[in-house]
């Protein structure tokens, strides 16, 4: 796998999915080479909530790691949560991997998510909240 197979096989997926209601212009997929790469975009979903979604690739091993990562939910413009691996929370068991939970930012151990994950939150949060 190539970073331009990725950022394929990213966006198609986006798009495919029922709760997507579309993406930002401009879905910034950069490769600076072959077998690396930024994403950086923003996904709105069928509420007009959206997620922003940042991403570092390698595809070097043959199959994409994310070497750093953020993925910030927001609904009405208010933070419901963020993942990231900013090494800025020694603290936390699972450093450098985190979560922030609400607007007020409450700090929790969390393990990598893949975007998928992060999608199945989504789903799970707006069906729960979708009327509030």
């Amino acid at each position: 796998m190539n970073i331009d197979d990725y950022f394929a096989s990213l966006e198609r997926g986006l798009r495919q999915n029922p709760l997507v209601s579309h993406l930002q212009q401009p879905f910034v997929c950069l490769a600076s080479d072959d077998l690396n790469g930024l994403v950086r975009g923003r996904v709105f979903f069928w509420d007009d909530s959206f997620l922003d979604i940042y991403e570092t690739v390698s595809t070097e091993l043959g199959y994409p790691v994310r070497i750093g990562y953020a993925y910030t939910y927001l609904h009405n413009r208010k933070r419901v949560f963020r993942y990231d691996n900013a090494p800025h929370h020694p603290e936390i068991v699972t450093f450098p991997h985190h979560k922030h939970i609400g607007p007020e930012e409450r700090l929790a151990p969390s393990d990598q998510p893949s975007l998928s994950q992060v999608l199945v939150e989504i789903s799970f949060w707006l069906e729960n909240n979708s009327a509030k």
